[in-house]
């Protein structure tokens, strides 16, 4: 009688790895979300994504270097669903693009950094990880708006700067909200940010053009 039974697949080396440290850098922030760094322990990563602390060991480092790797794997695709979100609209509509922004910032990447940016004060370990994974996270955050917002009338580094503030004033806002959130403030929050934003680029085009 022949045997039946389908043959087992084996699965790579290379994308078991990438599986696993997929799942842990998801458990990860997870983890950061539900207790905070603090509270996010070896044993309640296990928990959440079902690999030991052997596992977590295999693939990094420290504690730290896991949180890092997770806050720039998880920016990575926030970007992409940022996209996504912006393609529904009209890029060239900058409420809409100021609307979309912050209504990112109500995602679990930014509640985990938050927790993040003010554990570190306190601990070296993390701090020093910590700072080079968000430099890399505002240069892409910060290029991926210059490109959204590129009509041609600007330089990149007045994009920048247009990106800077955009961004920065949504993170204060983000911050107020976490203490107290108010609708209706954030709404005229946006709507004043939106039209300091519009005159600025429209000052520098007109800048532009009177030299030119």
């Amino acid at each position: 009688m022949l045997d039946d039974k389908k043959p087992r697949v084996r699965i790579p080396n290379a994308e078991r790895t990438e599986t696993t440290r997929a799942v842990l850098l998801d458990a990860t922030i997870k983890a950061i979300v539900m207790y905070g760094y603090q509270g996010a322990t070896s044993q309640r990563i296990a928990e959440l994504s079902g690999f030991t602390r052997g596992a977590q060991k295999h693939h990094f480092n420290s504690k730290a270097e896991l949180v890092a790797a997770a806050l720039i794997d998880l920016h990575a695709r926030y970007l992409v669903e940022l996209s996504s979100h912006l393609a529904k609209g009209n890029p060239a509509d900058l409420d809409h693009v100021v609307k979309t922004l912050w209504a990112s910032l109500q995602s679990d990447l930014w509640t985990a950094s938050l927790d993040l940016r003010i554990t570190s004060r306190n601990d070296a370990d993390l701090c020093e990880l910590l700072i080079p994974a968000e430099q890399q996270i505002g240069r892409r955050a910060l290029d991926y708006i210059v490109n959204v917002l590129d009509d041609g009338r600007h330089s990149r580094q007045q994009l920048r700067e247009a990106g800077n503030l955009a961004f920065n004033t949504l993170r204060g806002m983000a911050l107020q909200r976490v203490l107290y959130a108010d609708s209706q403030r954030e709404s005229r929050q946006l709507r004043v940010l939106t039209q300091s934003l519009r005159a600025w680029l429209d000052a520098h085009v007109a800048d532009v053009a009177t030299i030119a």
